[in-house]
């Protein structure tokens, strides 16, 4: 009860940011002038907010200016999993902003430490502060930290420090003007190495400017000369990204990506080029205005995308570009039962041009032109007098083009649809009035955008009366383009609750006579449901197969038999058997077809008992009976197992296979295997394995480390890749075998969890050339890891270090090794 009063009395104050007590001893209220205070004690008091989690000895909330005064042993953890602790702590419940005194934080990887900290818009400044991200790593002296007059912490993302002395092993190494590290993949690196070509030296050093933050990338290779680029992401309240590498002799890479949305008006532009694949340039313009439109405003693009071509010897692709595109769109003006929209495109374009389009043929295969579309739709809803209703819809668009027709035309294409309909009832009676056109001429010179020609221009007629259960219909018209009747609908049902009988007919009014007679009838009484229908066509003579069906609804399934019979001297055609029930966990299918024309029986079921799963696909015909059983146990994360045996009997077995499949996705073994295994049949009546594939790995067993005398220490096997096998009986060995980072990996752990790995990796096709394995060697000290690799088969070799939390896991990525079964 006490609690139940305390929520009520803070509940109103506390509403904008959804503070709960969770925890606390004793509550104490004051005034102080006009100041509402609530005082809360305890060992301590634990609050929760919105995903943040926060303990004090003492929390003083002042209620109209919404803070919260935290002391003795604070500890706040917000929405982002950054913990603060501190002496004291004032926290703003409005914006998240605090101040706080004798600060620690925790953040993703990192430790920071000082005398003074406060938060303002998402950011945290520590002022002469201490930080190391190799707090977490458990070490006696951490390998690396720093001390800095200032220290920006942006969670999950970046910090910025300034005025820093860098420290190795707690001892001062080199005084830094600015520092900026990534908590996130983006960490600055090094790495040496020899390829074919020889020596080569890559780095990617980290850069604060005013305008953003990046890195610089320095590469030297040996013989060629120097590479030079840089990895910009901007600040600002634009999303920017730019990346530029020029490597020797003449290799571009880049890509600009720049977003901005705002309510006035938005822009997304990217440009690219890489030409290790293609030496191709592509670019992309998106700017709209407004950028986030009402119902009632004007709306205005300008949209410009293709490419350049940097090699002559290149063929261009056929693609579209718009060099550029600008929209303007009206909003929906409405006046009474009146609306109108229309819209305007101008652009150049270059495509693929019209094949069904002479004049684009001589263009070639590829060209460009000019083009505007002019679009505008109209409608108009009006209830002119009781039971009478009129409604009017036309809808237009044009293309108009540069290009010119053998005649010296400009080239256009119409797209122009108009409808309208009076309709007038009274009582169980009504009488419609229709009209409709439709037009879709003219040619375009590109494919992209060509329609298909089409006209079409009619007025019906529609009489109709309904009294339930009692609905009669008359449907007539006239083809205004043909200049003839359309046919003549006449429709009869009786519907009610529990059954329905329909029956239609067409009648040709130019001579043509009965077209198309169709009766269709059900009865529903539940659970029972009985359908049939029957079709005949006049002109040709023929009945349409008599469709019969049935149902009835189980408790939990349902029970469905069809059967078409032909009226035609045909006999029975096929009968159709489907099952269903569920019941708890379980669940069973079953479906059956009888065709008889082919005197075939298909029958297809499963059964599901929770995680397992049985089924079974059969065809019986006159020569051979065709069959598949499958298996399936367990769930995802797995294991996750297949089993589907299937074949035909035809005078024996015949074309026996077991298909295996298991998936499994756990942290320690995580893989993909499929293999199918070939079972004795008539001709061949060995067993043996058709292929396999494999990807992924599993870590076989843990490293232990070493006692304090240095003894007892194994280390961990994992192993990891992708294998393909395949049977070959026309290849002297029998077989073929593909490995693309296959092999195992050693895991050392030394002081300190400092862990070596040792992976020897192939990538290769066997029988072949000799194993020509790929050595890579990681050092990961958890702060910061250096990686060794040595290449048998390209005789290279490289060095690379990276810092950060996640370096080693990073490197050991790169170079294709994964450690267990998640990547």
């Amino acid at each position: 009860m006490r609690w139940l009063v305390l929520l009520l009395l803070l509940a109103p104050a506390w509403a904008q940011g959804v503070l709960r007590v969770v925890e606390a001893e004793r509550l104490e209220l004051r005034h102080e002038g006009e100041e509402e205070v609530y005082v809360l004690t305890g060992r301590p008091v634990r609050l929760e907010r919105e995903g943040e989690a926060i303990e004090a000895e003492r929390v003083v909330y002042l209620r109209s200016r919404g803070l919260l005064l935290l002391s003795g042993r604070v500890r706040y953890r917000d929405g982002e999993g950054t913990l603060i602790e501190a002496e004291e702590l004032q926290l703003d419940l409005g914006d998240g902003s605090f101040d706080a005194l004798t600060v620690r934080i925790e953040a993703r990887d990192l430790l920071l430490t000082g005398p003074l900290c406060q938060r303002a818009a998402g950011a945290i400044l520590l002022e002469r502060g201490y930080a190391t991200p190799c707090a977490p790593c458990g070490h006696e002296v951490p390998d690396y930290a720093f001390r800095a007059r200032e220290i920006l912490l942006y969670p999950g993302d970046r910090v910025v420090a300034r005025g820093v002395v860098l420290l190795v092993g707690e001892e001062p190494l080199l005084e830094l003007p600015v520092l900026l590290l990534f908590l996130s993949e983006r960490q600055p690196r090094l790495e040496v190495g020899q390829d074919e070509g020889g020596i080569y030296l890559k780095a990617a050093l980290p850069y604060v400017a005013p305008f953003g933050l990046g890195f610089a990338l320095l590469h030297y290779y040996q013989g060629r000369g120097y590479g030079l680029g840089f990895d910009h992401v901007g600040t600002g309240e634009a999303r920017e990204r730019y990346f530029f590498l020029h490597t020797p002799p003449d290799l571009f890479q880049y890509r600009g990506e720049y977003v901005l949305r705002r309510r006035e008006f938005s822009v997304n532009a990217l440009l690219e080029r890489d030409d290790t694949r293609l030496r191709l340039s592509r670019f992309r313009l998106e700017a709209f205005l407004p950028g986030t439109p009402t119902p009632g405003e004007w709306r205005y693009a300008l949209r410009a995308e293709g490419f350049w071509v940097h090699d002559p010897a290149l063929t261009p692709p056929r693609l579209l570009q718009r060099l550029p595109e600008v929209e303007a769109q009206s909003p929906v003006f409405r006046e009474g039962p009146f609306s109108l929209q229309g819209g305007l495109v101008l652009g150049y374009y270059q495509a693929e041009t019209n094949p069904l389009n002479r004049s684009a043929r001589a263009l070639g295969p590829y060209a460009g032109a000019g083009r505007a579309l002019l679009s505008h739709s109209e409608s108009l809803a009006l209830t002119p007098w009781p039971g009478g209703a009129f409604r009017a819809e036309n809808r237009f668009r044009g293309f108009y083009y540069t290009t010119q027709n053998p005649d010296g035309e400009y080239e256009r294409q119409i797209d122009w649809a108009t409808a309208a309909s009076l309709r007038q009832t009274l009582g169980g009676f009504s009488l419609e009035l229709g009209y409709a056109r439709l037009v879709q001429e003219g040619e375009s010179p590109f494919r992209f955008d060509a329609l298909p020609q089409r006209r079409s221009h009619q007025a019906t007629l529609g009489l109709a009366f309904q009294e339930r259960p009692l609905l009669l219909g008359l449907r007539g018209g006239r083809d205004l383009e043909a200049g003839r009747y359309l046919p003549l609908e006449a429709q009869a049902a009786l519907q009610d609750r529990g059954y329905a009988l329909t029956l239609l007919h067409r009648q040709g009014l130019e001579g043509e006579g009965p077209l198309e007679t169709r009766l269709e009838g059900s009865l529903t009484p539940f659970p029972f449901s009985l359908r049939a229908s029957l079709r005949y066509d006049h002109p040709r003579a023929l009945f349409d197969p008599l469709l019969l069906q049935a149902a009835y609804a189980l408790p939990g399934g349902s029970l469905n038999l069809a059967h078409r019979q032909g009226l035609n001297g045909e006999g029975p055609l096929t009968t159709d058997l489907t099952f269903a029930f569920r019941e708890g966990p379980n669940a069973y299918t079953l479906q059956g077809r009888r065709d008889w024309q082919r005197d075939t029986l298909a029958l297809a079921g499963q059964a599901i008992f929770g995680p397992q799963s049985l089924s079974l696909q059969a065809t019986l015909d006159p020569q051979a009976l065709a069959y598949a059983l499958g298996y399936r146990a367990g769930t995802l994360p797995g294991p996750l197992l297949d089993l589907l045996l299937s074949g035909r009997y035809q005078e024996g077995l015949r074309g026996t296979n077991l298909r295996l499949g298991l998936v499994q996705a756990l942290p320690e073994v995580g893989f993909r295997l499929t293999a199918n295994l070939h079972l004795p049949e008539v001709d061949d009546p060995g067993v043996y394995l058709r292929d396999l594939t494999f990807s992924g790995g599993a870590e076989l067993w843990r490293p232990v480390p070493a006692d304090a005398a240095g003894e007892g220490g194994i280390p961990g096997l994992a192993f990891s890749g992708n294998l393909s096998y395949a049977r070959r009986p026309d290849r002297p060995e029998g077989y073929s075998l593909s490995l693309r980072n296959f092999g195992p990996t050693l895991t050392f752990v030394g002081r300190e969890d400092t862990r070596l790995h040792l992976s020897a990796l192939l990538t290769q096709n066997l029988p072949g050339d000799p194993l020509r394995p790929r050595f890579v060697l990681v050092l990961d000290r958890c702060c910061w890891a250096l990686r060794f690799t040595l290449d048998a088969q390209r005789g290279g070799m490289g060095l690379a270090f990276l810092a950060g939390g996640r370096a080693a896991e990073i490197l050991l990525e790169e170079g294709g090794v994964r450690l267990g079964g998640l990547p």
